[in-house]
Protein backbone atom coordinates (compact mmCIF):
# COMPACT_ATOMS: atom_id res chain seq x y z
CA UNK A 1 0.00 0.00 0.00
CA UNK A 2 2.88 2.39 0.80
CA UNK A 3 4.48 1.67 -2.41
CA UNK A 4 1.31 2.52 -4.15
CA UNK A 5 0.92 5.98 -2.92
CA UNK A 6 4.59 6.63 -2.77
CA UNK A 7 4.28 5.70 -6.39
CA UNK A 8 1.47 7.45 -7.10
CA UNK A 9 2.78 10.42 -5.69
CA UNK A 10 5.97 10.21 -8.37
CA UNK A 11 3.48 9.85 -11.13
CA UNK A 12 1.73 13.41 -9.64
CA UNK A 13 4.74 14.58 -9.76
CA UNK A 14 6.13 13.94 -12.77
CA UNK A 15 2.58 14.63 -14.08
CA UNK A 16 2.70 18.25 -13.03
CA UNK A 17 6.24 18.36 -14.38
CA UNK A 18 4.82 17.96 -17.64
CA UNK A 19 1.93 19.92 -17.69
CA UNK A 20 3.84 22.76 -16.60
CA UNK A 21 6.58 22.26 -19.22
CA UNK A 22 3.57 22.00 -21.97
CA UNK A 23 2.08 25.55 -20.56
CA UNK A 24 5.72 26.91 -20.64
CA UNK A 25 6.28 25.89 -24.13
CA UNK A 26 2.42 26.40 -25.15
CA UNK A 27 3.49 30.29 -23.42
CA UNK A 28 6.54 30.68 -26.06
CA UNK A 29 4.69 30.04 -28.89
CA UNK A 30 2.29 32.33 -28.34
CA UNK A 31 4.72 35.02 -27.23
CA UNK A 32 6.62 34.27 -30.73
CA UNK A 33 3.71 34.51 -32.80
CA UNK A 34 2.47 37.61 -31.00
CA UNK A 35 5.98 39.49 -31.61
CA UNK A 36 6.16 38.41 -35.12
CA UNK A 37 2.27 39.53 -35.13
CA UNK A 38 3.02 42.58 -34.30
CA UNK A 39 6.13 42.73 -36.49
CA UNK A 40 3.87 42.00 -39.83
CA UNK A 41 1.04 44.38 -38.66
CA UNK A 42 3.38 47.50 -38.87
CA UNK A 43 4.21 46.67 -42.72
CA UNK A 44 0.83 45.95 -43.42
CA UNK A 45 -0.27 49.25 -45.13
CA UNK A 46 -0.17 49.62 -48.83
CA UNK A 47 0.79 53.19 -48.48
CA UNK A 48 3.90 51.88 -46.97
CA UNK A 49 5.46 50.02 -50.03
CA UNK A 50 7.24 52.51 -52.41
CA UNK A 51 4.97 53.67 -55.99
CA UNK A 52 1.73 51.51 -54.05
CA UNK A 53 -0.18 54.60 -55.97
CA UNK A 54 1.76 53.35 -59.34
CA UNK A 55 1.40 49.87 -58.36
CA UNK A 56 -2.37 50.23 -57.51
CA UNK A 57 -3.47 52.08 -60.64
CA UNK A 58 -1.44 49.59 -62.95
CA UNK A 59 -2.75 46.53 -60.97
CA UNK A 60 -6.51 48.24 -61.75
CA UNK A 61 -6.05 48.77 -65.28
CA UNK A 62 -4.26 45.56 -66.33
CA UNK A 63 -6.04 43.20 -63.65
CA UNK A 64 -2.69 41.58 -62.48
CA UNK A 65 -2.71 40.94 -58.53
CA UNK A 66 -1.00 44.11 -56.90
CA UNK A 67 1.09 42.14 -55.02
CA UNK A 68 2.36 40.38 -57.68
CA UNK A 69 3.47 43.50 -59.30
CA UNK A 70 5.22 44.62 -56.06
CA UNK A 71 6.88 40.92 -56.02
CA UNK A 72 8.39 41.66 -59.15
CA UNK A 73 9.32 45.05 -58.55
CA UNK A 74 10.87 44.18 -55.14
CA UNK A 75 13.01 41.66 -57.35
CA UNK A 76 14.24 42.78 -59.94
CA UNK A 77 15.24 46.44 -58.84
CA UNK A 78 14.48 46.49 -54.89
CA UNK A 79 12.24 49.66 -55.24
CA UNK A 80 15.48 51.90 -57.16
CA UNK A 81 13.46 53.63 -60.51
CA UNK A 82 17.21 53.92 -61.26
CA UNK A 83 18.23 49.97 -61.62
CA UNK A 84 20.17 49.45 -63.95
CA UNK A 85 21.21 45.74 -64.87
CA UNK A 86 24.47 44.57 -66.89
CA UNK A 87 22.13 43.62 -69.34
CA UNK A 88 20.72 46.98 -70.17
CA UNK A 89 17.51 45.94 -68.58
CA UNK A 90 16.63 48.93 -66.58
CA UNK A 91 13.78 50.92 -64.12
CA UNK A 92 11.38 49.54 -61.56
CA UNK A 93 10.84 45.76 -63.46
CA UNK A 94 14.25 45.83 -65.14
CA UNK A 95 12.66 46.13 -68.69
CA UNK A 96 15.28 44.99 -71.30
CA UNK A 97 15.90 46.56 -74.66
CA UNK A 98 13.87 44.28 -76.74
CA UNK A 99 10.99 44.32 -74.37
CA UNK A 100 11.23 47.91 -74.28
CA UNK A 101 10.90 48.76 -77.54
CA UNK A 102 8.32 45.64 -78.30
CA UNK A 103 6.11 47.68 -75.36
CA UNK A 104 6.93 50.96 -77.20
CA UNK A 105 8.32 52.12 -73.55
CA UNK A 106 9.25 55.93 -73.95
CA UNK A 107 11.34 56.45 -70.53
CA UNK A 108 12.31 53.46 -68.67
CA UNK A 109 13.12 55.32 -65.51
CA UNK A 110 10.19 56.82 -65.23
CA UNK A 111 8.04 55.06 -62.87
CA UNK A 112 4.42 54.92 -63.75
CA UNK A 113 5.47 54.32 -67.53
CA UNK A 114 7.74 51.67 -66.58
CA UNK A 115 5.06 49.95 -64.02
CA UNK A 116 2.90 50.33 -66.92
CA UNK A 117 4.55 48.54 -69.29
CA UNK A 118 6.10 46.21 -67.65
CA UNK A 119 2.56 45.04 -65.75
CA UNK A 120 0.85 44.81 -69.34
CA UNK A 121 4.01 42.25 -70.49
CA UNK A 122 3.24 40.18 -66.86
CA UNK A 123 -0.62 40.23 -68.03
CA UNK A 124 0.37 38.74 -71.83
CA UNK A 125 2.69 36.61 -70.22
CA UNK A 126 -0.07 35.08 -67.81
CA UNK A 127 -2.60 35.12 -70.69
CA UNK A 128 -0.58 33.31 -72.64
CA UNK A 129 0.36 30.49 -70.06
CA UNK A 130 -3.43 30.25 -69.30
CA UNK A 131 -2.76 31.89 -65.83
CA UNK A 132 -0.16 30.33 -64.57
CA UNK A 133 1.71 32.79 -62.90
CA UNK A 134 4.79 30.75 -61.74
CA UNK A 135 5.34 30.36 -65.72
CA UNK A 136 4.38 34.01 -66.23
CA UNK A 137 6.85 34.85 -64.11
CA UNK A 138 9.69 32.76 -65.84
CA UNK A 139 9.14 33.95 -68.86
CA UNK A 140 9.41 37.64 -67.51
CA UNK A 141 12.63 36.01 -66.36
CA UNK A 142 14.14 33.98 -69.22
CA UNK A 143 11.70 35.26 -71.97
CA UNK A 144 8.56 33.11 -73.61
CA UNK A 145 10.40 31.17 -75.99
CA UNK A 146 12.57 29.23 -73.29
CA UNK A 147 9.22 28.59 -71.16
CA UNK A 148 7.46 27.34 -74.24
CA UNK A 149 10.41 24.93 -75.36
CA UNK A 150 10.61 23.37 -71.86
CA UNK A 151 6.93 23.81 -70.93
CA UNK A 152 7.71 24.17 -67.36
CA UNK A 153 10.41 26.55 -66.01
CA UNK A 154 13.40 26.71 -68.16
CA UNK A 155 16.33 24.63 -65.99
CA UNK A 156 18.48 27.87 -65.58
CA UNK A 157 19.19 28.46 -61.93
CA UNK A 158 18.98 31.97 -62.45
CA UNK A 159 15.20 31.76 -63.68
CA UNK A 160 14.48 29.03 -60.82
CA UNK A 161 15.96 31.21 -57.95
CA UNK A 162 14.19 34.28 -59.39
CA UNK A 163 10.77 32.37 -59.85
CA UNK A 164 10.82 31.48 -55.90
CA UNK A 165 12.10 34.89 -54.87
CA UNK A 166 9.13 36.69 -56.59
CA UNK A 167 6.78 34.30 -54.89
CA UNK A 168 8.17 34.63 -51.68
CA UNK A 169 7.62 38.26 -51.85
CA UNK A 170 4.36 37.59 -53.18
CA UNK A 171 3.07 35.68 -50.84
CA UNK A 172 4.64 38.32 -48.05
CA UNK A 173 2.48 41.59 -49.97
CA UNK A 174 -0.60 39.31 -50.29
CA UNK A 175 -0.99 39.82 -46.86
CA UNK A 176 -0.16 43.67 -47.21
CA UNK A 177 -2.69 44.19 -50.11
CA UNK A 178 -5.47 42.10 -48.75
CA UNK A 179 -6.52 44.24 -46.51
CA UNK A 180 -7.67 47.40 -48.89
CA UNK A 181 -10.65 46.78 -50.99
CA UNK A 182 -9.17 48.99 -53.92
CA UNK A 183 -6.13 47.24 -54.57
CA UNK A 184 -7.69 43.53 -53.97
Amino acid sequence: MALILLLNKHMNRKRTKSVVLHIVVVALIYAVCFWVGRHLEAQTSPQDIKFHDVIAEAAKSHNVHPALIAAVIHAESNFNPRARSHAGAAGLMQINPPTRQYLRLKNVYNPRQNVEAGTRYLRELMDRFDGDVVLALAAYNAGPGAVMRYDVVPPYSETQAYVKKVLAFYDQYRNTFVSNPLMS
